[in-house]
């Protein structure tokens, strides 16, 4: 009976100290203690029917304590979930007070759940939007934790077509960040993939109308419908770039879509004096007469505004039934419910294509008409797709066909006036940083654009080299600008585009991220050393570790290109003191 007492007390105390443990364990306990009392009186068939209750009640107690205990050692510790399409759920679509952006996200669930196109029921249509691409078709491949890119965008898309779903997709827009023959060659591609993935509208946002509306009237080519139903291109309202608004069947629903400037916005760019814009209002409200007009069923606003003027419009027109904003949070959090004014969404796609929203249309269920879920495209969750990969491939080709190098990367003289020399030229009298840095990471960096070098993470670039992509060029070999991707006279030059044996000598000679990419060209740093004034020879090209770690490294190993960069982590690798 001690034993029993002892393992009775352990029992009671393991599942009192658990929550669900203490109600039942107090149930038992007062069964026990009714039990053990007041057996003076009882006959012997009435005390061991007593004791077999007594055994019974402490069976109950032992078993409620055993059963928590492997509650205890399996159970998970809740985790905020990474941004994750395969393991995602819907997110209740709650109205919010006006006045807030946000409702409180609840805690994640620690539970696995499956991925939408097996959770959800079937929609009557799915929607992908996503805006702000700013030029980022697909991941450079330096690492291997980048978000984004259009292959997995294909992917998700063909995951849900094989799941049954009719799929469209919309951009805000936002599709180019730079202007240069480059960017018009990715927006091309850009465009190319949009109509592949079946999307039907683009809304015009500042970073379009810096291409120009000459180019753009060039690459409307509908069923892609460039729209702003308050910007007019010279001065003709019915010129066909860009258009109002569109109207679609997709799932068997009238979809009508149409974007706007907002005030704001259009001062980043205008005035211009081949575009006219409007006060969004008016405009607005025409679009949305003539979507009753002709029947319409779901209503998008493709909104290029700030996210206080995109509440204002989704307040101001509640008629629609989503808008999508511009200039949102470059990257959301994908577990928190989109903003609800009444019954319109407001809903933000994050930047640089890391991220697609997904909503379900569902017209029949009058309890949840709509399921959204915005989903990070990692590499662990979706495949690349060969389609994608076929036109990186077509985009790279460009580059080098129409020779970028040259008409985009003007070689021009080093802001300090000295030229680049090459690291088999600082050798000569640095040898122990010789020795370092030809092992390291940066002396191959042009040799890991080519995926037939099989240098770490080759794999990455599905195939295709970039050894003619400035964009590229510009981190992975000496004497280029890395943030406005422009070649220095005496900086790297391809070798086919050489046109005398100088510039044949530059390929192998500043192949590589070399010395002179932290200590500047070396040209005026040798004369100093031959003048025999070593002071002023150290002050040309010295360093501080302070200021690599604050202004230097990062122009390179940045967020997009470098998301795991650490700067005493990574310095170790490189770490070359003194002097030889």
């Amino acid at each position: 009976m001690t034993v029993l007492a002892g393992w009775l007390s352990l029992s009671l105390l393991f599942t009192a100290c658990n929550p669900v443990g203490k109600v039942v364990s107090r149930k038992i306990f007062l069964t026990w203690t009714n039990l053990s009392g007041g057996e003076n009186g009882m006959s012997q068939s009435e005390r061991k029917r007593n004791g077999a209750m007594r055994l019974f009640a402490l069976a109950g107690i032992a078993g409620v304590a055993i059963f928590l205990y492997q509650q205890t050692r399996t159970q998970v510790k809740p985790e905020t979930p990474s941004p994750s399409t395969a393991s995602t759920t819907e997110q209740p679509l709650t109205e919010q007070p006006q006045e807030e952006r946000r409702s409180p996200v609840e805690a994640p669930s620690s539970v696995a759940v499956l991925p939408i196109w097996e959770e959800w029921p079937q929609p009557q249509l799915a929607l992908l939007l996503t805006g702000e691409q700013h030029g980022y078709f697909e991941p450079c491949g330096c690492t291997s934790s980048q978000l984004g890119g259009m292959s997995r965008r294909a992917d998700l898309a063909q995951k849900l077509k094989d799941a049954g779903w009719t799929v469209r997709g919309l951009d805000v827009g936002g599709l180019s960040r730079r202007t240069s023959r480059q960017a018009q060659i990715k927006f091309e591609t850009t465009l190319a993939a949009l109509k592949e993935l079946n999307y039907i509208a683009i809304g015009l946002g500042p970073e379009e109308l810096r291409m120009q509306p000459d180019y753009l009237l060039s690459q409307h080519l509908p069923p892609l419908y460039f729209l702003s139903a308050n910007l007019e291109f010279f001065g003709v309202p019915d010129l066909g770039t860009p258009v109002p608004s569109t109207i679609v069947e997709a799932g068997g629903l009238q979809v009508g879509i149409t974007s706007v400037m907002s005030d704001e916005l259009q001062k980043e760019v205008l005035p211009h004096p081949d575009i006219t814009w409007k006060a969004p209002g008016p405009v607005l409200t025409k679009v949305l007469a003539d979507f009753d007009d002709k029947h319409v069923e779901l209503r998008v606003l493709l909104s290029q505004a700030s996210v206080k003027e995109s509440e204002a419009f989704a307040q101001q027109f509640p008629q629609f039934d989503v808008v999508v904003t511009a200039q949102g949070t470059g990257d959301p959090d994908p577990t928190a419910p989109p903003t609800k004014f009444g019954d319109t969404l407001l809903i933000e796609t994050g930047r640089k294509g890391k991220y697609v929203g997904v909503l379900g249309v569902y017209p029949n269920d009058k309890e949840t008409p709509f399921r959204y879920k915005l989903i990070s495209l990692e590499r662990d969750n979706f495949d690349e797709t060969p389609s994608m990969i076929t036109l990186m491939q077509t985009y790279q080709e460009r580059l080098e066909s129409e020779q970028i190098v040259l008409s985009d990367a003007v070689g021009a003289p080093h802001p300090s006036g000295a030229e680049f020399v090459g690291a088999d030229t600082c050798a000569g009298c640095h040898e122990s940083a010789m020795d370092v840095w030809k092992d390291t990471g940066h002396a191959h960096a042009l040799e890991s654009l080519d995926p037939v070098n099989k240098r770490i993470g080759h794999e990455r670039l599905n195939g295709v080299k970039r050894t003619f992509d400035p964009e590229c060029l510009a981190c992975h070999v000496t004497g280029w600008d890395p943030n406005e991707y422009i070649r220095f006279q005496s900086g790297f030059l391809n070798e086919r585009f050489a046109v005398n044996e100088d510039e044949k000598t530059l390929h192998k000679l500043m192949a590589g991220t070399q010395c002179e990419n932290c200590h500047g060209p070396g040209s005026r740093h040798i004369e100093l050393v031959e003048a025999d004034d070593l002071d002023a020879a150290g002050r040309e090209v010295r360093v501080t570790l302070d200021q690599a770690r604050k202004s230097m490294c990062g122009k390179c190993h940045d967020l997009d290109n470098s998301p795991d960069f650490d700067f005493d982590e990574y310095w170790e690798r490189v770490k070359h003191d003194g002097k030889d």
